[in-house]
């Protein structure tokens, strides 16, 4: 219907000297670079496979999260403690060898 009105438009104004050839070829070339439906198509489907990639990175980043959260909580406390001990033991011999 709006093409319809633009065309109707140009007919009735003759002062401009553009044919309905000339208008058919303007509009042409206006959609030349309009994407296709397979195009969308494609694009759909590539931004549906990195939503897929993104949640299966957002899904290792928090197991990874997980993983280290637990590793802190437990692990560096236990091995701050036998640090400790054995910096207590080395002092206490390296005392001894020098008496």
């Amino acid at each position: 219907m709006f093409w319809i009105g633009i065309i109707n438009i140009m007919i009735k104004n003759k002062n401009n000297g553009v044919t309905l050839d000339e208008l058919a070829s303007m509009v042409a070339r206006g959609f030349e670079n309009t994407a296709t439906k397979r195009d969308v198509s494609d694009v759909n489907l590539r931004i549906d496979n990195l939503d897929k990639k993104v949640d299966k990175l957002d899904y290792q980043v928090s197991e990874a999260y997980d993983i280290l959260k637990r590793f802190e909580e437990s692990d560096i406390l236990n091995l701050q403690k036998r640090v400790q001990i054995l910096e207590k033991a080395v002092r206490s011999l390296a005392s001894q060898l020098q008496k």
